[in-house]
């Protein structure tokens, strides 16, 4: 059954790997439990390592892992005898290649504005943060009330405007975001 990761904020562990048929595949790999491909944990153990290749299991099944060749961020990994070919960017460099070959006019980006005028009071958040959808990004005092702004999305924070007890105006720019979902 497949069951939406929380990604932390470390992206040190955080991949996009993408494969030579433009396949993209979302991992993660926490430091004590499980890796995480496309949102559903997978059960793999790795039973022998060694410095021509590993062995692991998953899904009950015995895998001998070996990287045939490695140019840059560009590997060849033979699993059982069959070659894989794929791209290992880091969310820095995924969202920089995607920025590169897409226009001026991300659609994939989301610029969060000010609704209403008052004083930014906390920034939950800082650029480069990765952040679920749903997550505290900053706080905004407007007629006394606290507003707790949260994220659209699942991404990273690119961008901050403001800085905490900034007065701001309706409709001034406060954020802007990147989504890592599509």
């Amino acid at each position: 059954m497949a069951t939406k990761y929380i990604y932390k904020r470390d992206s040190s562990r955080l991949f996009i790997a993408l494969s030579g048929d433009n396949k993209k595949y979302k991992i993660y790999l926490p430091k004590d439990s499980f890796p995480v491909i496309n949102d559903e944990i997978k059960e793999i153990t790795i039973l022998e390592s060694k410095p021509e290749g590993f062995c692991f299991l998953w899904n009950n099944r015995r895998f001998f892992a070996e990287i045939k060749s490695i140019d840059q961020n560009k590997y060849t990994i033979m699993v059982n005898g069959v070659e894989y070919f794929f791209s290992i960017e880091s969310i820095a460099s995924y969202l920089r290649k995607r920025m590169l070959e897409e226009s001026s006019q991300n659609k994939k980006n989301v610029l969060i504005q000010s609704s209403i005028p008052g004083k930014i009071t906390d920034i939950f958040v800082q650029e480069g943060d990765l952040i679920n959808e749903g997550e505290p990004l900053f706080n905004l005092e407007a007629m006394k009330m606290q507003n707790e702004f949260t994220a659209p999305i699942t991404g990273i924070v690119k961008k901050i405007y403001v800085k905490p007890l900034e007065q701001i105006s309706k409709d001034q720019l406060i954020m802007e975001l990147s989504n890592i979902d599509q």
